[in-house]
Parts: structure tokens; C-alpha cells; sequence
């Protein structure tokens, strides 16, 4: 630590710094959080002046805290109406959504029905016993690939 040449502070006389202190209106600010504690010694925020002085200091101080307040107010305010706009448009989205899956689910449905009864009627033709018709099935699909070779090799 760096010795100073200053004397230590008595209550009587205030530091060099605190001159500028007072004079930046930091000392006001610093009696409001603080109140006012170091008046005690001669050099706070209300020592020499008189009531009115700090009054006065005391309604800017105020005037300052009120519009720093409405500033943040209108923040806030703007920030709100952006989560409610968001919050509606989500809203919307899950809706539709929430239709174009009811829509995919009858379209499933549906496809399953038309399925169960192609099956269904598979089913019946290879029960009914009729082993000619499944000849005349496996021959025509042998056919149609042995077309489909031929066709694709003469390209």
C-alpha cells in the first residue's frame, strides 16, 4: 500500500474528495439510499444546506427515479405485448396443427378400412379353394416382370 501525505479527516474538516463529491450530486443520492449518515461529521449530503437546498435535490432526485420508472414502465410494457402477440401466433399454429393431424388421422382411418377389406377379399379368394386362380396370379405377375426385362434391356 502507497503511504498518503493526508492527515486522516476530522469531523470537523472534510477530505479534498469529498468536495467533488458533493458537487456531482452523488451525495445526494447517497443521503437517499444511506440517509444521510455521514452529516453526522460535517461533510453528508445535508451539511450547510439548508431544507429547501435539499428539497430541491430531493424533487429532482425523485423526478429522475420517476422517469427512469416510466421509461421501464414502457419496456416492460412493449416486451409484454410482444410475448402476447408471440403467445397468440403460437396459439394459432398449434391449432392448425392440431387440425391437419385430426385430417391425417380419418385419412389413416381410411386407408386402414380400404386395406382390411382388399385383405379381406384376398383372404376369401384363397379360401374358396380356387388354387387355379392363384396359378393364373403368379403367372401373370412372372409375365409382367419377364415384359418388364425385355422392354428394359432392348433401351
Amino acid at each position: 500500500r502507497r503511504a498518503t501525505a493526508e492527515a486522516p479527516a476530522s469531523p470537523a474538516r472534510a477530505p479534498a474528495w469529498m468536495a467533488t463529491y458533493r458537487g456531482s450530486g452523488m451525495a445526494s443520492q447517497r443521503g437517499e439510499l444511506f440517509g444521510n449518515r455521514g452529516s453526522a461529521f460535517g461533510y453528508g449530503a445535508g451539511a450547510g444546506a439548508a431544507g429547501a437546498g435539499a428539497s430541491q435535490g430531493n424533487d429532482a432526485l425523485h423526478n429522475m427515479y420517476a422517469e427512469q420508472n416510466n421509461q421501464m414502465t414502457d419496456h416492460l410494457g412493449s416486451q409484454v405485448s410482444r410475448l402476447k402477440e408471440l403467445s397468440v401466433l403460437i396459439s394459432d399454429e398449434v391449432n392448425e396443427q392440431n387440425s391437419l393431424l385430426a385430417n391425417m388421422g380419418n385419412s389413416f382411418q381410411s386407408t386402414g378400412a380400404l386395406m382390411s377389406g382388399t385383405l379381406g377379399k384376398l383372404q376369401r379368394m384363397i379360401d374358396s379353394g380356387g388354387s387355379k386362380h392363384m396359378c393364373y396370379l403368379i403367372m401373370f405377375v412372372v409375365g409382367m416382370f419377364l415384359f418388364l426385362y425385355l422392354f428394359l434391356l432392348r433401351r
